[in-house]
């Protein structure tokens, strides 16, 4: 970077390994905010990433170690005119350690970004987080995901006093042209970190009463199982349903876009508690799929109205009658195919507008949009 560029970003948290869905939007928050910073200043990196997830000592004893070189970097900063910090959230535990950072921003004088991909804090309120949002400070800016989480945020914490949204459907290109039809068994699929909070076990349940009802179908499963018993389930489902099952394990790239285009339905039964706005979930729709959900965090203003389950219903007994109409009506699939690929491409137009003001929140406003402003005041007074 330049040595006299006047803009210093700090971007502190967990960055890929492991792979989840919040390390994969700070990843790709910081890549855009890279190239807009190109030539005006410096973004410093601080990976609070301990390299897996979980507990124990030895993970927290990592994350303490680099959550104290973070505010080492915050303090080397001091001397920079114009000092920003960008953190996502921690759940959990880890909401203490975002407290921490942003707390050390604030002292030294930095302007502040947290981003929230959590529901948790807002379906059951805590002490960590009201603590978080007087810490940061009234200055601080909170990113949601939708506004009916900026909305319930803002109501149970008052503190937090300056909310924006940013969907993440930003991230998730649609297609361009429609899905071709397609006979032949109904091919569900579902991808994830595999576990019974995101619905692995109600995914064999809603394969086998589809046999029951006689509805020529296959699970197609991807993702890596988060813990042994997971992987033991998916063994088991590959063996139990004798070639009904496929399993891919992890897919990037151009295996998950073609994860995508072999599939029929994208099917998400999450009870995952700090469930918001899966990523999956925008990258299904971008490729057409139609997308069966439990109503939980953001999903309900995402997806479909004919999509969502309610989170208090049996999700089997509500999507058994939508998959056998679908297997049986491969022009009312193709129908839902339509009406998914053009929500997914209003919901990516629309989110362009919160990555802007995101970035303009983190990085200050892009040059050229300065350079518009400028000019065009110059016009008015000539």
């Amino acid at each position: 970077m330049e040595r006299n560029a006047r803009t210093h970003v700090v971007v502190s948290g967990r960055l890929p390994p492991p792979v989840d869905g919040m390390s994969r939007v700070t990843a790709l928050v910081l890549e855009r905010l890279q190239d807009r910073m190109r030539g005006r200043g410096r973004v410093e990196v601080a990976d609070l990433s301990p390299g897996w997830n979980g507990g124990g000592v030895a993970y927290h004893l990592r994350k303490m170690t680099r959550v104290f070189g973070t505010m080492g970097r915050l303090a080397a900063g001091l001397r920079k005119p114009d000092r920003r910090f960008y953190m996502p959230v921690d759940s959990g535990w880890g909401t203490l350690y975002t407290a921490a950072l942003a707390g050390t921003a604030r002292l030294f004088g930095y302007e502040r970004v947290l981003h929230h991909h959590s529901f948790a804090t807002i379906s059951k309120p805590t002490w960590r987080m009201r603590l978080l949002t007087r810490v940061a400070g009234a200055g601080c800016t909170h990113v949601l995901l939708c506004p009916a989480m900026q909305m319930r945020f803002q109501s149970i914490y008052p503190a937090a006093r300056t909310c924006m949204t940013m969907s993440n459907a930003i991230f998730s290109t649609p297609d361009a042209a429609p899905r071709p039809r397609r006979d032949g068994p109904l091919r569900i699929g579902h991808l994830s970190n595999l576990c019974g909070e995101k619905g692995l076990d109600t995914l064999f349940a809603l394969l086998r009463a589809l046999q029951l009802e006689g509805v020529d179908a296959k699970l197609v499963l991807a993702g890596p199982g988060l813990k042994p018993r997971d992987n033991a389930m998916v063994a088991a489902g590959l063996m139990a349903f004798d070639g009904a099952v496929e399993y891919h394990g992890p897919v990037h790239g151009e295996a998950k876009e073609a994860f995508y285009r072999d599939i029929d339905v994208f099917v998400f039964p999450t009870q995952y508690r700090n469930e918001a706005q899966p990523l999956v979930l925008f990258e299904a729709m971008a490729a057409g799929v139609p997308v069966l959900a439990y109503e939980r965090g953001c999903i309900g203003s995402d997806i479909p109205a004919d999509g969502l389950v309610p989170r208090d219903a049996d999700f089997v007994k509500a999507a058994l009658p939508i998959l056998a109409a679908w297997a049986d009506d491969r022009e009312a699939l193709a129908a839902a195919s339509a009406q998914t690929l053009t929500r997914a491409r209003v919901a990516f137009e629309t989110s362009r507008i919160g990555l802007d003001l995101l970035l303009d929140r983190i990085a200050g406003p892009h040059p050229a949009a300065a350079s518009a402003a400028v000019q065009a005041k110059r016009r008015v007074a000539g």
